[in-house]
């Protein structure tokens, strides 16, 4: 499973991917999440354009996927990607992975977090912490 985000780490997490995937004949699932909460978010009594800005990133998301899917027919390995709307990134990730019995995630890192955090980021390292599979971080 890669978590896919569209960030250059995520990009270079779904290349490590598909090297393994070559490697050992495997298929990838690539997840993106996107937060349900933005839907129906209200500023000064207006419905959010956060709605209209999720329906775009949806678009997008699905344009990447394509490519993607390209990317991986070139050697023959399965894809298949979905987003999940969820406003739990990592509890999201943990579940999906468990509940689809993923083998290995592969998945970027940011380096946003806090300094305890600094260099992986909160949603990688929770994961990589509570994830019932191997987790591979690549920066």
């Amino acid at each position: 499973m890669v978590p896919f985000d569209n960030s250059k780490h995520a990009v270079h997490a779904f290349g490590h991917a598909l090297d393994l995937a070559k490697k050992y004949g495997a298929a990838i699932t690539v997840v993106a999440i996107t937060d349900e909460n933005q839907d129906s978010e209200w500023v000064n009594d207006t419905p959010s354009r956060q709605k209209i800005i999720a329906k775009s990133r949806n678009a997008e998301f699905r344009r990447i996927f394509k490519v993607l899917e390209a990317d991986a027919a070139k050697f023959q390995i399965h894809i298949s990607c979905m987003i999940l709307e969820s406003n739990t990134i990592s509890e999201s990730l943990i579940s999906f992975a468990s509940l689809k019995k993923v083998d290995y995630i592969v998945m970027g890192t940011h380096g946003k977090g806090m300094v305890k955090e600094m260099m992986l980021g909160r949603v990688s390292t929770s994961v990589a912490l509570n994830a019932h599979c191997p987790v591979v971080l690549v920066k």
